[in-house]
């Protein structure tokens, strides 16, 4: 049994039928500025849209944090498998040693298509299988019904409605939490 995130690491690539998610390079910016300084991409997140400054901050913060000891937040790109463009990013953060919080955010030009619920499905493996993590959890916007249903396939499951839990863009957001415990996760079922 895994006992301490110090000690291990997911290994990248991490390939899915459609999909090859790894780290963040400098060379993504334009592809992840494209999606994150849209008003409708960021409407349900914390932050945004970015500034294409914003973006290099948080592009420069997250490959700082790949060589964290040890690293506690996994924000992966997600690339399309046939032509590797990048179409988003989907994250596990370990804010405790034993569970991470799933997050997501994807290009609208491959919405709707079922990438997110992949690639959030092949994060909740690797955060079970290779960091053996206990628990995943997520919270999104109770008015983001589409990301709500990507972590209900990604086999999540709705514990709680935090009421206004968190101050940002000016307003009190409130958002469903999710988690899946991994004494309850099969990975055949996928």
């Amino acid at each position: 049994m895994i006992t301490s995130v110090a000690t291990v690491s997911l290994r990248l690539p991490i390939r899915t039928v459609r999909l090859f998610l790894r780290d963040l390079e400098l060379h993504d910016l334009d592809a992840i500025h494209a999606y994150a300084s849209d008003p409708e991409v960021t409407r349900y997140m914390f932050y945004g849209p970015r500034t294409e400054a914003d973006t290099r901050d948080y592009l420069d913060r997250m490959i700082a944090s790949q060589r964290e000891v040890p690293r506690m937040v996994w924000e992966l790109g997600v690339l399309l498998a046939g032509d590797r463009r990048l179409v988003g990013t989907c994250d596990l953060a370990l804010e405790k040693p034993d569970e991470g919080d799933l997050g997501f955010i994807f290009s609208p030009d491959v919405w709707g298509r079922g990438y997110a619920t992949e690639a959030a499905r092949a994060m909740v493996r690797a955060g079970f299988e290779q960091l053996g993590l206990t628990r995943i959890v997520a919270t999104c916007n109770v008015s983001n019904t589409a990301s709500a249903h990507v972590l209900e396939k990604a086999g999540l499951q709705r514990e709680a409605t935090l009421e206004d839990h968190r101050f940002a863009k000016g307003v009190w957001w409130t958002s469903f939490m999710y988690a899946i415990q991994r004494d309850r996760w099969s990975a055949e079922a996928w």
